[in-house]
């Protein structure tokens, strides 16, 4: 009787294992995530040794609306960490911006980088909400 079993529960193991990575991308209320403004990801970012570098990402949370339907909402007021590091994994350039209160988006100051390379951008939120980090490349070509 075990025996006509055992491939019931493998079959169901593996459909769950298979299924998990689908319902681990779901977000859950109180998830946070930090963007560029225009609702994307952050992509690589290419650019000329000493050229100004402008950064602006917001800070979106899963919550309810106004009409109470589960959404991400830009969060204003919030402060986001900005680190940059080299190839060496040095800190090379880091600021700290707001979440402005009209368009929830958040400036650092413009940098510049000098020696041509591949950096690592990370922006952190580790404020009174559920923390999360965004990361990408800076090419300097």
């Amino acid at each position: 009787m075990k025996v006509k079993f055992l491939p019931i529960v493998l079959i169901t193991l593996i459909a769950v294992c298979g299924l998990q990575p689908l319902f681990a991308a779901k977000p859950h209320l109180g998830d946070t995530k930090i963007i560029i403004v225009n609702a994307q990801p952050f992509q690589e970012i290419s650019v000329s040794p000493g050229s100004d570098i402008e950064l602006q990402a917001r800070l979106y949370l899963f919550y309810y609306n106004n009409v109470l339907k589960v959404t991400w909402i830009p969060q204003i007021c919030r402060y986001l960490d900005f680190y940059v590091y080299d190839s060496s994994n040095n800190l090379v350039w880091s600021d700290s911006a707001i979440t402005n209160f009209f368009t929830a988006n958040a400036n650092p100051d413009k940098f510049t980088l000098n020696k041509k390379g591949t950096y690592t951008l990370k922006v952190k939120y580790e404020g009174d909400l559920k923390h999360c980090q965004s990361t990408t490349k800076i090419n300097v070509i």
